[in-house]
Parts: structure tokens; sequence; C-alpha cells
């Protein structure tokens, strides 16, 4: 199996020759992403939307109180806003997509309005401000991210799609209220990236380290899910085999942060947590990853660490 075609197949719980190793990271540009995998040997390659995470930067004209986001409109192809994303993922995968799994990430209305406005607390306030107003600003990013799809599919240039929910912290919303506002947003995205392709990764993010209601994200139309198995509470990745749906790929698996063991550990003792991830959770429908974006200065001898640890490891 090439990389490819190993990461695929695990993606779908199809046998596999080893287990398939990605890291994802916010590399600034194509090139950074490129090389990173041509230096480490990773499966696949998750895109970091790096400058494209909000719209600041593509609107000419202020986005900080809920008059200026009213201002808004979507986003077509023919923007910067998706031409650019469009242009970085063809570039990757024109690169490396034969030999390697070429994904790019997409995110929610409501987070692509939390980091067009730069923070926690000032999108919460707008909100909390006029909640039907802020759901009509809402419905105009989905137009963006739904076009963003779409234009993604058209170029070709993806093996599948990654897509990210946040914003159920427990201290954020209620679980009633995530339902009402939320999660009717969330639905229609994940429908969208699986009606554009076949092979979908939903990313359960720990934003701000921080555990979330998952619960709420557990009945989700997913085949593969990525969650903080450090932040969430009682919730690894072999008791994620339980908690999600049955033949779910699960992946993750390492701390992200700075004080985890692919930055502090020794070779060895990587390759020891690799294989005993592996023995925990199995072999099938397993891709080892990070539990959210690792520092892009992480070493590549800490990748390769837990690729070879996978090629090493036998039932």
């Amino acid at each position: 199996m090439n990389c490819k075609q190993r990461f695929m197949a695990a993606m779908r719980g199809e046998p596999v020759d080893r287990v398939p190793v990605t890291f994802y990271a916010h590399q600034p540009n194509a090139k950074a992403h490129i090389e990173w995998v041509q230096r480490t040997g990773m499966d696949g390659m998750a895109i970091e939307p790096e400058g494209y995470y909000g719209i600041a930067g593509h609107w000419d004209a202020p986005l900080q109180t809920l008059d200026d986001l009213k201002k808004v409109r979507p986003f077509t192809k023919k923007d910067k806003y998706i031409s650019g994303q469009v242009d970085r993922a063809r570039k990757v995968a024109d690169a490396i997509g034969a030999d390697h799994a070429i994904l790019s990430m997409g995110f929610t209305p409501f987070s692509m309005i939390k980091h067009t406005l730069g923070g926690e607390t000032r999108i919460m306030e707008l909100y909390r401000e006029d909640p039907k107003a802020f759901c009509g600003v809402m419905d105009v990013f989905e137009e963006t991210v739904f076009n963003l799809l779409d234009a993604m599919k058209e170029s070709g240039t993806l093996d599948a799609f990654f897509v990210s929910f946040q914003n159920a912290e427990l201290w954020r919303f209620t679980p009633e209220e995530y339902t009402d506002l939320l999660m009717p947003y969330d639905k229609r995205l994940l429908a969208k990236c699986n009606e554009n392709y076949d092979d979908v990764i939903v990313h359960l993010c720990s934003w701000g380290n921080e555990p979330n209601n998952i619960f709420l994200w557990q009945d989700y139309d997913y085949k593969v899910v990525n969650w903080g198995v450090y932040q969430e509470i009682d919730l690894s990745l072999a008791q994620g085999r339980k908690f999600f749906k049955p033949g779910t790929t699960v992946m993750g698996g390492f701390d992200r942060l700075e004080h985890g063991i692919l930055y502090t550990g020794t070779t060895e003792e990587i390759k020891e947590h690799t294989k005993q991830l592996i023995r925990e959770t199995g072999k099938d429908a397993l891709i080892l990853s990070a539990d959210c974006s690792v520092e892009p200065w992480l070493p590549d001898a800490s990748v390769r660490a837990v690729i070879e640890a996978c090629e090493e490891y036998e039932d």
C-alpha cells in the first residue's frame, strides 16, 4: 500500500498493512505543507486554512459590530477568499497527491465569525445582543462555506474533507442552546460535506483546551471522528470505540500541547506510546494523529518515530 491507499482504507474501515499517521499544523502556505509531508512521510495531509479562518483581511470594511457583520455578503469562487484556498490545495495535491491523501479543512459559520472577530468574548456579546440578527449573519457565512465546498469539489484536488465543529464548551452554551442555535448549522454543513465527498473527517475541537458537551455531537452523520482525548472527560481512543457509532474510524491519540510526549519524549518513548495506543484501540479503523493542530516546530523525528512504531507493531 502507498500512503494514500493506506489512509483512505483506514477512513473506510478497510484492512491496512499498518496504521496510518497524519498530523496537522498552522503552516503558512502550500510549500510548508508539502515540505513537511516530504520530510516526515506522513500518510495524509489536512491543509490548514491559514489566513482564511475568518474573513478579516478579505472584506474591505470594519468587522467588529453586528451592523458591520450584517453588511457582509457571501463570497463566491471568484473571490480570493475561496480561490486562494482552492489554489493552495491544488499546489499541495500537484506536488504530493499521487502518493499521499490530501484533505482541506472547513469551519462552521459560528467559528468563522469568531475567528473574524478575533476572540472568544466578542462573539458572545454580539449573539446576546440580537440572536435573530446574529443568525441572519450566520446564514450569509454558511453560504460562503457551501460555495467553498463546491469550488473544492469542482477543482478535483481533494481526496477527502476535514470539517471542524467547535463552540460546545461547557461554559459557552447550555446543551439546549447549542441544540437550538448551532446544531442545525452543524448538520447542514456535514450533509453538504457528505454530499460532496465520500470520505469526511469530523473534528470535534477542544478549542481553548477545554472540554465540550461532546455528547451533542455523538449522533452526527460521520465515518471518521477526531477529538481531544486529553481535553474531553474520560474519552480515550479506546473508549471512543463505544461512545461513537459502531464502525466509526477513530483518529487521534496524541496531545498536541508542548508538554505532550511528541515534544518531550525520546524516540523510544514515542514509539512505546504509539504501540500502546494501537494495543488499546485496535489496528483497524484507526488513524494516529493529534487531538488538534500541533506546533509547526514539532520535531520531524517525533512524527517519524510514530510512523516507525506503526511499521514495527505486531499483533
